[in-house]
């Protein structure tokens, strides 16, 4: 049976300044191979790093979507409802809940990754957080990944390769739990920046909303944050407890391959436009092979490291 595919991708006003190039980098690798395609904009206002530039850019995102991508592309945009009735429809769905925390403990999305693959019409969803690069340019991957979830009941996150194919079929710094095929792995845990889900599976069970770890604990009542966890470490919960399966597989041909910029800088949104011509021409240094973040020979991170050191919202945290 051939199952139909929501594509949707999280926007946010401080997403603005690399999100005007990576989205329609991103339409136009993906928009030929779904039957809808779902953007949801925050309305809620995070805490920290997460509200950097959010009322700078909170017109220019809304002005940018409506003269850039709405004529252009089939596009759905859709506010992140918060209401109290929306949101216990959504608490019930994935957790079994009336309420559910709308940050996680940094400040960052918690409510709007639930909110957008709930929006979704169909049970196979593909995400993408805004900064995502993909690569390869296939134009089959979803079909093909699509055939897992019918062959395998246990397929349950699917997600491109992460970094551009090494020559020797190796990835780095991913925790492997099997090698299933050429360019094809089973992976521990998932990550909520990119991923293909078969949200049906919590029509029967819930996830379990937990608090991070004690010191992120202590760090999240100082800063006046939720206590709760990452929705990545939920769903990785999730899978280890009902014995499912994340894959991430290159696919046929020059297949799909997926590159995250590890920080945001001016600098970064300088190289952005030359970084995505480079990835979709497969044109990337032997050292970029095999790793998901972009490395200092794509894009030059010089000013991250700067201010890394000088301040405290640069520290990524555990």
């Amino acid at each position: 049976m051939k199952h139909k595919v929501s594509l949707q991708i999280n926007l946010a006003p401080g997403d603005y300044q690399h999100m005007q190039y990576l989205l329609p980098h991103q339409l136009n690798q993906l928009q030929q191979q779904v039957d809808e395609i779902i953007l949801t904009v925050d309305t809620k206002q995070g805490k920290g790093r997460f509200a950097e530039g959010w009322n700078t850019y909170k017109d220019f995102l809304d002005r940018f979507l409506k003269e850039k991508i709405e004529p252009f592309y089939p596009v759905k945009v859709i506010t992140v409802d918060y209401s109290s009735s929306v949101e216990q429809k959504i608490a019930r769905y994935f957790f079994g809940k009336t309420q559910m925390p709308f940050k996680d403990f940094r400040g960052g999305p918690f409510y709007a990754y639930f909110f957008g693959l709930y929006t979704a019409t169909n049970k196979l969803v593909f995400h993408l957080d805004s900064d995502m690069l993909l690569g390869g340019g296939s134009q089959n991957w979803i079909n093909e990944a699509v055939s897992y979830f019918n062959i395998d009941p246990t397929c349950f996150v699917m997600a491109p390769l992460p970094g551009p194919p090494d020559h020797n079929d190796t990835l780095k710094g991913q925790h492997i739990m099997n090698k299933i095929a050429p360019f094809t792995w089973q992976l521990a845990g998932m990550s909520t920046r990119i991923f293909l889900i078969d949200k049906s599976k919590f029509n029967n069970n819930k996830l379990l909303i937990t608090k991070p770890s004690l010191r992120n604990q202590v760090k999240a009542i100082i800063d006046g944050q939720s206590n709760a966890d990452l929705p990545e470490h939920l769903i990785s919960t999730f899978i280890k407890k009902h014995n499912l399966k994340r894959i991430d597989f290159l696919g046929s041909g020059e297949g799909m391959w997926s590159l995250h910029p590890p920080h945001r800088t001016k600098s970064f949104y300088g190289q952005l436009p030359a970084i995505i011509n480079h990835v979709e021409t497969n044109n990337l240094p032997e050292n970029q092979r095999g790793f998901y973040d972009i490395i200092d020979e794509v894009c030059d991170w010089t000013e991250a490291r700067e201010k890394f050191k000088h301040n405290k919202w640069w520290k990524r945290q555990p």
